[in-house]
This record gives structure tokens, C-alpha cells and sequence, in this order.
């Protein structure tokens, strides 16, 4: 439970002040149980049994950690310092763990050509911009060896920006659509370099009103606090997409 603290209601989804400033609340939504984990949809796509998968944008390392259930080996990468710390103060004590994180950035992975087997990108990496995606996916795939793959996944357009609760959180003349500034990603993933994609729900329990104000709507809107609070809301429904290309 994330305790009380000097900090305003809500940070209005500015996510930049959340990695930097409240990456202990970042860390906690990104561990919240989700069902079907994204590990485990990745591991039915791609038997990620004996790869080694390089996770960009590895934040604390929630999806690094749930990666290497299933990998050989995992190598985040995570260029803000806040997540970076937490990350690596996971590891502490775990001589033997599959797991190791360096600081690196999407748009220069700091690995030797065909390192890895497989590189993810959960809801990280470069975008909307064209071409900065096309720097990244360039990028990512000089480090993959062959018969790997790469994937990166994204909230699919309309309507899932914060989930289900999506129109609640930005259908205020305020906030610009999610939706708007996806739209070019999308455009440049399908149509522009043609991959392939799957969509996949995940609900995310929270156990209690408390806590997914503390964490969801601290992260989401005054507004989204007083919505879960009225329908005493403890879990979120989701819909990701993945896109992805064998190498």
C-alpha cells in the first residue's frame, strides 16, 4: 500500500512526474495482478523457454521480472535514473538471478549485434513519431540474432487509454484524446512497416477501493477517484495489442 505522503491528489496523468518524481507508484501500479499476465501471452506466442529477451523501457522492472519466469535470460534496459534505482534494488540478494538492467535509451540500445534472441518493448520505446519508431524497430533488430523476434505492445486506438475507465479520464476538454496522439503509431506499425498484431484483455486487481485510488486514480484524475469511489470500483478491465514481426 503506498503510504501517505506530502503529494497532490492526483498528478492529472502527467506520467513524466510520475517516473521521475513517484517512481515507487509507478512501481506499484506496474505490480498490481493482471490476468493474463504479459508474460504469459508472449510466452505462448514466441516459447520464450532458453532465449534471451531484451526488455526496452524496462521501468522498475515488472515485465523484466515476469519475462524471465519463462527466458533463459533478460536484459532490461531503462534510461530514467528513479526507475532504474528501484530495478536494481530488486536484484539485491538474488545472486542468481536471470535478470541484470543497464541504463539505455529505445533509440540506442547499448548491445552488440545479434545479442539477444527477442526484444519487447511493454508500452515503452519511442513514439507516435514515424521516425523514431523506424530508428528503434532498426535498432532492436540489428541486436536480435536470427529466427528471433521482436514485439512491442501498446494500447490498441479508441478507447483504452487507462482501460475501461477511458472516457472518465479524458473526455474533458482539458486533456488531449490518448487517442489523437496514438493514431500515428498504429499508422506506422500496420499500414507504413507492415506487422503483424494481436489484441488481448488483461484485468487488473487492485483488492480495494483504498488502494486503486491510491495507486489508479493517483495516477488518472480527480475525477477517476470519485468515480471508483461512487461505483466502489477495485479492479480494471484492459486491452493491449501486440505488435510483432519474426526475424
Amino acid at each position: 500500500m503506498v503510504k501517505a505522503m506530502e503529494r497532490p491528489e492526483s498528478l492529472e496523468n502527467r506520467w513524466d512526474i510520475l517516473y521521475k518524481d513517484y517512481p515507487e507508484v509507478y512501481d506499484e501500479f506496474a505490480m498490481i495482478y493482471r490476468k493474463p499476465t504479459t508474460a504469459e501471452v508472449l510466452h505462448k506466442m514466441f516459447n520464450l523457454k532458453d532465449r534471451v529477451v531484451l526488455d526496452v523501457g524496462s521501468g522498475t522492472g515488472a515485465s523484466t521480472f515476469g519475462v524471465a519466469a519463462y527466458a533463459k535470460h533478460v536484459i532490461g534496459i531503462e534510461p530514467e535514473d528513479a526507475m532504474l534505482g528501484i530495478a536494481m534494488k530488486k536484484l539485491e540478494g538474488k545472486p542468481n538471478s536471470n535478470v541484470e538492467f543497464i541504463k539505455g535509451k529505445a533509440e540506442g540500445i547499448p548491445l552488440r549485434d545479434g545479442t539477444v534472441d527477442g526484444v519487447i518493448a511493454d508500452t515503452a520505446g519511442p513514439g507516435p513519431e514515424p521516425d523514431a519508431i523506424r530508428t528503434f524497430i532498426t535498432d532492436a533488430i540489428r541486436v536480435i540474432r536470427k529466427n528471433g523476434f521482436f514485439a512491442t505492445i501498446v494500447l490498441p486506438p479508441k478507447g483504452w487509454y487507462g482501460g475501461e475507465l477511458r472516457r472518465v479520464i479524458v473526455d474533458r476538454p482539458e486533456l488531449p484524446t490518448a487517442d489523437e496522439r496514438e493514431i500515428p503509431l498504429h499508422r506506422t506499425y500496420r499500414k507504413d512497416l507492415g506487422f503483424e498484431h494481436k489484441d488481448f484483455y488483461q484485468i487488473q486487481e487492485y483488492g480495494s477501493v483504498e488502494k486503486i485510488v491510491a495507486v489508479y486514480g493517483f495516477i488518472f484524475g480527480r475525477e477517476t477517484i470519485d468515480y471508483l469511489r461512487k461505483h466502489n470500483k477495485t479492479s480494471i478491465k484492459w486491452k493491449f495489442r501486440i505488435y510483432y514481426r519474426k526475424v
